[in-house]
């Protein structure tokens, strides 16, 4: 059986299990969304790397489930849009930061 096969296979089953009151389109749309755009590319993965892209798909799917799985949408927007404007309020802090670390290396 072909890995991607696999995968999809092993994340329908949990998500039946974890998730039972998802429609199914919305199953096969977390699985794609898990999968990523070119889900191919996970049959050429070397073992370390797929054991890596394995964590990080499981990483991505604690946080969907803990965060927006089965919450109101109007919530579960909500919560993405403050975790969003908070990363760029994080992006301007530290391109401030490195902006005054150069100033402070240049006048050394």
């Amino acid at each position: 059986m072909a890995v991607v096969e696999k995968l999809r296979q092993d994340w329908q089953s949990q998500l039946q299990i974890g998730c039972p009151s998802l429609s199914s389109a919305d199953q096969d749309s977390v699985i794609s969304w898990l999968l990523g755009e070119n889900p191919q590319r996970l049959e050429e993965l070397l073992t370390a790397q797929f054991a890596v892209t394995q964590q990080a798909m499981d990483y991505r799917y604690r946080i969907l489930q803990q965060r927006y799985l089965g919450v109101p949408p109007e919530r579960a927007y909500r919560q993405l849009l403050q975790r969003l404007s908070s990363l760029f309020l994080i992006r301007s802090k530290i391109r401030t930061w490195v902006a005054l670390s150069r100033d402070r290396a240049a006048r050394s």
